[in-house]
This record gives structure tokens, C-alpha cells and sequence, in this order.
């Protein structure tokens, strides 16, 4: 998938997106997790748009595979799968591995307000960078890498912030910083190689940011992808999100207008293109990309319109065919029916194929949160050795192919060597159980 889900908009979205410390208030400490896996029929549908609004609160994260989608609301901590629901505790969930089972979020339960890792039941408090944090903040969370064996986000030492790496085998640490101010690593490709995020500038405003480790030494080195921009000298602006490999990063421009700001993608080999702004209806606008599918093919995010309690939202969707266009628009031209009154703010993370994209809407004022999710239609996966139509390889298609054991059939001819032998037997053999 892409960076493994986003925490630009999470838990008091409106306080963690604008201020830097992410200081949690009685309303966020009020937020709570949920973890919501696609029933089987509605992953595998390969023709109708499924939408669905899951509950109060916001959608995060989506894992690679699409399966898991993390992320809080106020009935309190838990995980909902299959086989029921298990409550995990804590104050959110942001993001998850590739296959869902590790999730980055916050924790409230140690001696402070800590970032924290979710496995089997087990959360694993991180702590902050120093002794002490700025009031109860240790740390925030905002990502995991695919393996879910590095997390990154927010630490406090003292009232001083700063981007960190943790790791199962490390703990956590400093990523370095261009500047002498705060800076923050909002996310981290699948392979846990790049890290984005902002580095902040001797005047306040938060420059887009990238890390790189150095695969010999170990050792990471910061540059500023935006910097040298149009309209954009200093290279305002935030990483929010990157494919699997960190080959394509996505993020908001801040330049110095309309023109030169809002989402942007920079691709390796490629450079920097802006994707910019839905046409505003409100002053001031601000948006961006929030996560990238792994072909780089689509790309979600968020549009902010209007001040204080006046303020309105809508969720965004890049694709070379539409191009930068309003995401309810485009879902509900597939089909998805979603209904006028509902709003869709934000489209927080995408699966690693596109079809998965979740994030959080409103009716009637942006304050009354509701978590969606949305299974876009797909391709369908070629079973030929489902023979006889029913969606598994078992004893029925055995017994065509061996029907047909000797003929120029076609249809039981999987290899197309011209007959059906023991070559067609192996290749209906290992594609033995359920289709993809």
C-alpha cells in the first residue's frame, strides 16, 4: 500500500493538524479505537462501489492489503473482526501494517501521554525522547512501516519537539533536523526506509520534509523536497504520505497563493508535480494529499475552507483519468449513492491497490465526526483452474480436467500446451482452494 496509513487529521483533528504539540485535550482523551476488517463478500466484489459510515469518530488507517482499517471513536478501545469484538484500550489508533497486525497509536495508561504499538493484545508504551515531556505528552503517533517493526511520529524532551524513529530492537530516537526548531515524521514508506514530514524554519512556518537512511551506515540524512519550488522558494509545506518503497511521496504545498499551493506528488525520476485545489467556495483554503496508492495511480487527501466553527471540508481523489476532483462526486458517479446531507471531509489512507480508502465526514457541522470506508470495484482475479464456475479449486474441476484428460479441451487446457495432461493436473493442484 502506500505509507501505511495517515494521522494528519486524527484524534481533535482540527488541534493536532494546527498546533505543533499535539497536546491532548479533555475531548481528545475522550477518543477511543476501532479496528474494522472487510467482510470476505465485500472484498471480493469486483463490480459495485460499497460504502459504508462505520460509526462516530474517524477512520485512519488502512493496512497494504486493504483487509484492516484502524482508527477511534467515543463507545471506547477496541477491535472488531470476524470473530467479534476485543477491547484494546488506550486513546486511538492511527495507523497499521501491512497485514494489520501491528497498530501505532496513543497511549494514556503509563506516566504520561505516549505513543504506543498494539500486538496481541499487548500495548507497548513508548515513552518520549527525554526524561520528561511538555505537560502529559511523552510523544503522538503517526505511522508504521509495512513490517510494523518501526514507528515514527512526534517526542517531547522537555517542551522541545522533534520527529523520532522507534524500533522494536532501538527504542526510539532523534531524526535529525535541518534547522534549529521542531520537526515531525508523519509518515513512513512500507519498507521503513523513508520517513516524511515537516522541519520547521526559523520563522514558525513548516517546511516539507524527507529522511533517507543510508542502507551501509545505517545513519539518516534530511533534505527538503519542495525547496526551489514555483512560488515556493523555502519549500513551506508538509510530507504526508509515500508508496510501499518511498519512490513517490505526497504531501500540501504552501506556497505564496492559490496557485502555487495545496497537494502536491513528487516521483522518483520524475520530480515535483502540483495537483492544487479544488476551485474554493470560501476563503481561506488550504488542502492537501494525505496517501498515495503504491502505483502511484491515486492519490486522496482533503480540502479546509472558511474560519473557526464556519469552516467546511471535502474530501479529494487524483487519478490520470479524473484528475484533482472531489471525492463524493467521483464516488457517487461509480455508483455509491452517498447521500446528499452527508459530507466527506477527509480521505485519510488507501489500500496498496487503490480500492480501499477510508476516512471521516460529517452531517450538518464538521464537529460531529463520523468514520466511512469505501471498497472502489475492481478487476477480477483470473481462477482458470475453476473449472466449473463456483469460486474454488476442489474435486468438481478435478473431475473435468481429468474428463477431459487427453483431449485439445480448452477450457481444462490451463497451460495451453494443446492437450490436457499432467501439466494442466499440477498447475489445478497448486491453484487448490479458494479463488483469490
Amino acid at each position: 500500500m502506500s505509507c501505511n496509513g495517515n494521522a494528519i487529521f486524527s484524534a481533535g483533528l482540527l488541534t493536532r493538524w494546527a498546533n505543533l504539540g499535539d497536546m491532548k485535550t479533555s475531548t481528545i482523551q475522550s477518543v477511543s479505537i476501532f479496528l474494522f476488517i472487510l467482510p470476505a463478500s465485500v472484498a471480493l466484489a469486483g463490480d459495485d462501489v460499497y460504502f459504508e459510515r462505520i460509526s462516530s469518530g474517524l477512520a485512519n488507517g488502512v493496512s497494504a492489503d486493504g483487509t484492516v482499517v484502524v482508527g477511534e471513536n467515543n463507545a471506547g478501545a477496541f477491535i472488531w473482526t470476524l470473530d467479534g469484538v476485543t477491547n484494546i484500550g488506550e486513546s486511538d489508533a492511527i495507523a497499521a501494517s501491512a497485514d494489520g497486525s501491528f497498530i501505532i497509536g496513543d497511549t494514556s495508561s503509563g506516566p504520561g501521554n505516549s505513543a504506543g504499538r498494539y500486538e496481541a493484545g499487548v500495548w507497548t508504551i513508548f515513552g518520549g525522547l527525554g526524561r520528561s515531556g511538555c505537560d502529559a505528552s511523552l510523544s503522538s503517533a503517526y505511522d508504521i512501516s509495512g513490517d510494523g517493526q518501526r514507528c515514527v511520529g512526534l517526542g517531547w524532551d522537555g517542551c522541545s519537539a522533534s520527529g523520532f524513529l522507534w524500533s522494536a530492537s532501538e527504542g526510539m530516537f532523534e531524526l535529525p533536523r535541518i534547522g534549529t526548531s521542531s520537526t515531525r515524521a508523519n509518515t513512513i514508506s512500507g519498507d521503513g526506509g523513508v520517513i516524511g514530514g515537516w522541519d520547521q524554519a526559523s520563522n514558525g512556518s513548516r517546511r516539507a520534509a524527507v529522511w533517507y537512511e543510508n542502507s551501509k551506515t545505517g545513519m539518516w540524512d534530511e533534505f527538503l523536497p519542495l525547496e526551489g519550488t514555483i512560488g515556493n522558494a523555502a519549500g513551506y509545506g508538509e510530507v504526508s504520505g509515500c508508496n510501499g518503497d518511498g519512490s513517490i511521496l505526497v504531501g500540501s504545498a504552501n506556497g505564496s497563493g492559490n496557485s502555487n499551493s495545496g497537494a502536491f506528488v513528487i516521483r522518483e525520476g520524475e520530480g515535483f508535480e502540483l495537483l492544487g485545489l479544488l476551485p474554493p467556495e470560501a476563503s481561506p483554503v488550504t488542502g492537501g494529499a494525505l496517501d498515495i496508492s503504491a502505483d502511484g495511480e491515486i492519490v486522496v487527501g482533503f480540502q479546509r475552507e472558511g474560519f473557526g466553527g464556519g469552516q467546511s471540508f471535502r474530501a479529494t481523489i487524483w487519478t490520470p483519468e479524473s484528475g484533482y476532483v472531489d471525492l463524493k462526486e467521483y464516488l457517487n458517479d461509480l455508483g455509491a449513492g452517498i447521500s446528499e446531507a452527508f459530507t466527506l471531509a477527509a480521505a485519510q489512507s488507501i489500500s496498496e491497490d487503490g480500492r480501499v480508502i477510508c476516512g471521516w465526514g460529517y452531517e450538518d457541522a464538521f464537529f460531529f465526526q463520523e468514520a466511512w470506508v469505501v471498497v472502489l470495484p475492481g478487476e477480477d482475479v483470473p481462477c482458470p483452474a475453476d473449472l466449473n464456475g463456483d469460486g474454488m479449486v476442489g474435486g468438481a474441476d478435478l473431475g473435468l480436467l481429468l474428463a477431459a484428460w487427453g483431449t485439445a479441451d480448452p477450457a481444462a487446457d490451463l497451460n495451453g500446451s494443446g492437450s490436457v495432461d499432467g501439466g494442466d493436473l499440477g498447475l489445478l493442484l497448486s491453484a487448490w482452494g479458494l479463488c483469490p
